[in-house]
């Protein structure tokens, strides 16, 4: 399962699969981490990552809120809808630009260039990790272009549809 994870302006990409007595951990695509571990009463886990130095880790998550404390730090984050992040992405300096930041494959293509759409409708479905994700309109406009064709591979960052605003 992928997360994304907002500490303060950053979001960090953490890869997590279960793999026996453990997980397989990924921070934005390094090295991959054996991390074993066992619960601690309710929100506490001791962990260890393969160095030799177990950690007394709390966890407690209260909506999209991630509260970490390691015994050292506090640790305030946000779980990110990594669907949400691409349209905000989207609305930054290529506004418009509607794109992907997981690799997958394109499901469903449901606009054409030149259709209109309106604000948060599907305009194109990617499955990633056995989980089909809605890629939605982040404004009212006109689709100039589209980027992807069903059955495509895309990677992270792909630009999957083009639109102008219903206002230009």
């Amino acid at each position: 399962m992928n997360y994304e994870v907002k500490l303060g302006d950053r979001v960090a990409s953490i890869d997590v699969r279960a793999d026996g007595e453990g997980w397989l951990v990924s921070v934005d695509g390094g090295p991959v981490r054996r991390v074993t571990g066992r619960r601690q009463g309710a929100t506490g886990w001791w962990l260890d990552a393969g160095d030799g130095l177990r950690r007394a880790v709390d966890v407690a998550l209260r909506g999209e809120q991630a509260f970490v404390l390691d015994g050292v730090d506090p640790l305030r984050g946000e779980v990110v809808d990594p669907r949400e992040h691409a349209l905000e992405l989207a609305g930054g300096g290529g506004a418009g630009r509607v794109t992907t930041q997981m690799p997958g494959a394109v499901v469903r293509v449901q606009v054409s260039a030149g259709d209109s759409v309106h604000a948060g409708q599907v305009l194109v479905v990617v499955e990633a990790m056995k989980m089909e994700n809605e890629f939605k309109a982040p404004f009212a406009g006109v689709v100039a272009s589209v980027e992807v064709a069903a059955g495509q591979a895309v990677e992270s960052g792909a630009v999957l549809v083009v639109l102008d605003p219903a206002d230009a």
